[in-house]
């Protein structure tokens, strides 16, 4: 039986096979919350789990597939899901129920099977949560281009549809129909020209808060959060939400559990999507109603008092973020380079470990320690292996104590070079 969470973690349900509900949305009914998600195998596109626990989760069907039946609506969609046969790319599907038709309806993000210039969304609907969806089509809302998405339902039953436009310059905010089945009006268009992505909604006490990252695909970044005192008002300028990558996750959906918001986010493994985990992560208020998040490596939920226990683990472990923040310093052995993010690399995955007012860098794999002139050698108390950290524009920079050179990467390369060459900058993030 599971106990809890294991953040960062891929995830199975009760038949011990892995869990894919990627960009997972949520939905509270009868007892269950369920979870939908996306699933990239064979003819299958969305996948569903329920859970009264929110930690043990049973597969339901696979409610969307590329063969799944097809019906259009009212309004113009492009019903040819699997794109002349060349599949279909369905993404950060989410789902809510209408009270005025008694129907599930499902809004996702659309591409093609082998490029990203669809830009549209797309509808799906049910008599049940579980079952087998209708696919209504899909299309660009009132004309813009749509990808990153999610769908909210405020206390009065007004929904609301959210996406990137303007090949994600802009986050655009549509009010539904009453059916929920399409776009009644666009009434915003949030931050243009500032590039966000993955937003995530929720209402607390009459205020509301929009998560979302920087525009930069598959790697981590800072998060943001934004405030309003209603969907269709004015929203605040966005504030930094977690640390430096947001605990290596992007945002999908927050979790209301009894007084409790949770935070849901994607880890995605950009070099191998099948194993990439999920984070649940409190989220907590200030006095102003301003919304933080802090690591923790497990959390535990308790159903019968809607509350939350977890734990965390001490550790030294980081990971380096070099070349302008989109490669990781790695060292295999002897060699130092840069690398496309991976969890299950461990070659990544660096201890500092101080040594008096400077610090040693070494490898957790290798155990060796990185060098004044980039070479990886065994640690010894050698001068020409002490590094000092120093802020810098936003970021930081590995120096040599030695030498007053810092760390640099172009490309796949690592040297040593003077400070002020621009490739130096770094971040240095827990491993998680």
């Amino acid at each position: 039986m599971v106990t809890s969470i294991r953040n960062g973690m891929p995830m199975t349900d009760t038949d011990g096979k892995v869990l894919h509900a990627h960009g997972a949305g949520f939905l509270e009914d009868n007892g269950f919350y369920y979870m939908f998600g996306e699933v990239r195998e064979g003819d299958k596109r969305v996948a569903c789990y329920r859970s009264r626990d929110l930690m043990t989760w049973e597969f339901r069907n696979v409610v969307l597939r590329l063969s799944s039946e097809r019906k259009p609506y009212y309004v113009r969609t492009e019903l040819d899901m699997d794109s002349k046969g060349r599949g279909a790319n369905i993404e950060r599907p989410k789902v809510i129920y209408c009270e005025k038709t008694k129907q599930y309806v499902m809004w996702m993000h659309y591409e093609n099977g082998h490029d990203y210039n669809a830009a549209c969304c797309a509808i799906a609907t049910c008599d049940t949560p579980d079952g087998n969806y209708v696919y209504r089509g899909a299309f660009r809302p009132a004309g813009n281009m749509s990808r990153d998405c999610t769908i909210f339902k405020d206390k009065d039953g007004t929904a609301y549809f959210i996406s990137t436009g303007r090949d994600n310059a802009d986050m655009c905010v549509y009010r539904l129909s009453d059916d929920y089945m399409a776009i009644d009006e666009q009434v915003k268009a949030l931050w243009p020209g500032q590039y966000r992505e993955a937003p995530a909604v929720f209402e607390r006490d009459g205020k509301y808060y929009m998560l979302s990252p920087m525009c930069t695909g598959w790697n981590p970044n800072q998060g943001g959060v934004s405030y309003a005192n209603s969907i269709e008002g004015r929203w605040s300028a966005i504030e930094n939400f977690g640390d430096a990558v947001t605990y290596n996750t992007q945002p999908t959906y927050v979790l209301k559990l009894g007084d409790n918001y949770i935070y849901v986010g994607d880890r995605w493994d950009p070099t191998d999507y099948d194993n990439s985990g999920y984070v649940f992560l409190p989220i907590f208020f200030d006095e102003d109603g301003k919304c933080s998040i802090e690591w923790q490596d497990e959390i535990c939920f308790d159903m019968a008092t809607k509350t939350y226990r977890t734990a965390s683990a001490e550790s030294n472990d980081v990971r380096i973020m070099t070349d302008e923040f989109t490669s990781y310093l790695a060292s295999d052995g002897y060699d130092v380079f840069a690398s496309r993010l991976s969890y299950k690399d461990e070659r990544l995955i660096w201890n500092l470990l101080p040594k008096g007012n400077a610090f040693l860098l070494v490898n957790k794999r290798s155990g060796r320690a990185l060098r004044n002139d980039g070479v990886m050698r065994e640690v010894s108390g050698d001068t020409n292996m002490l590094w000092n950290i120093e802020e810098e524009d936003g970021g930081m920079r590995l120096v040599s104590c030695e030498s007053g050179k810092a760390l640099n990467a172009r490309g796949r390369r690592i040297i040593i070079s003077d400070k002020e060459d621009r490739f130096g900058r770094i971040r240095i993030v827990k491993a998680y």
